[in-house]
């Protein structure tokens, strides 16, 4: 990530709240709402915030995060879509 990616990028996505706080630390100040969790644009589909790490679930693990990733995609589609017209 450049400093310049802020300007640059509509939005700046995190899976998990560390990385949220990293990036948020590199962050100019009139970009900072651009960065947001992935897993907010999932809405009440999921109940967790953060994608997990799938290494440590064994198989069910990479389903897991499989179906996260795709109910935020929806989501962030769907608003991108509304944003858009």
């Amino acid at each position: 990530m450049q400093l310049d990616d802020f300007g640059r990028f509509d939005l700046v996505l995190a899976m998990d709240r560390d990385n949220l706080e990293d990036l948020l630390a590199l962050c100019p100040a009139e970009h900072r709402e651009k960065v947001r969790l992935f897993l907010d644009f999932a809405g009440e589909q999921v109940s967790v915030r953060e994608v997990p790490d799938p290494y440590y679930g064994g198989d069910d693990g990479f389903e897991q995060v499989l179906d996260l990733v795709e109910a935020a995609t929806a989501g962030l589609i769907e608003q991108l879509r509304r944003e858009g017209a």
